[in-house]
């Protein structure tokens, strides 16, 4: 009984260094993307040209159904749309909206195909990650990357200051700062 107890703590304390894990690796990625914006819109337009290659290749030699198939290319045209001004991406943009209401169709008629036809999980999760996830989820974690990272001059009081960040990396800050308020601090009680 005792050990069944520590089992389930050790599985709780994994799933937190897991969670933990991908969030610094999410950090470290939107730091990537900022610093690094044309190299990124390089990879996610190559990105966008594989996914397209590949959703041609399961209509051809898998025969996945022309309606999943049609509206998969269509959410990535959509999306390739974005690539042209990349590092600044407006969420309200006809290609954003477009490109995320046809990846909802698209989670829909997966999920109805995947429950019809038998498919190792290994192969619904390749076709969910790559087809699916990957290109929206770039796009995601570059939201912010259009934020100006230098400190510039305060046009009204005339100050440097770093402005605030959005996307990705400001649910990061603002998680930091609510963690911060809540945790104790590290000053000395003698100042």
């Amino acid at each position: 009984m005792f050990l069944w107890l520590i089992s389930w703590i050790a599985v709780a304390g994994q799933a937190a260094f897991a969670i933990f894990s991908l969030a610094a690796g999410l950090y470290y990625i939107a730091e990537l993307v900022e610093e690094y914006s044309v190299l990124a819109k390089k990879i996610i337009t190559y990105l966008v040209v594989a996914v397209i290659t590949i959703y041609i290749g399961l209509l051809v030699f898998d025969g996945f159904p022309w309606t999943l198939i049609l509206v998969g290319l269509l959410s990535h045209v959509f999306f390739a749309s974005l690539i042209v001004t990349f590092p600044v991406i407006s969420i309200l943009s006809p290609g954003f909206i477009g490109g995320t209401v046809l990846l909802l169709i698209a989670h829909y008629l997966a999920f109805q195909y995947f429950a019809t036809e038998w498919y190792p999980f290994q192969e619904v999760l390749a076709f969910f990650f790559l087809c699916l996830w990957l290109v929206p989820f770039l796009f995601f974690i570059s939201l912010s990357a259009n934020d100006l990272v230098l400190p510039t001059l305060d046009q009204q009081d005339g100050q440097r200051r770093r402005p605030r960040r959005s996307g990705f990396l400001a649910l990061f800050d603002f998680m930091a700062s609510k963690l911060g308020s809540v945790s104790p601090s590290r000053s000395s009680k003698y100042t």
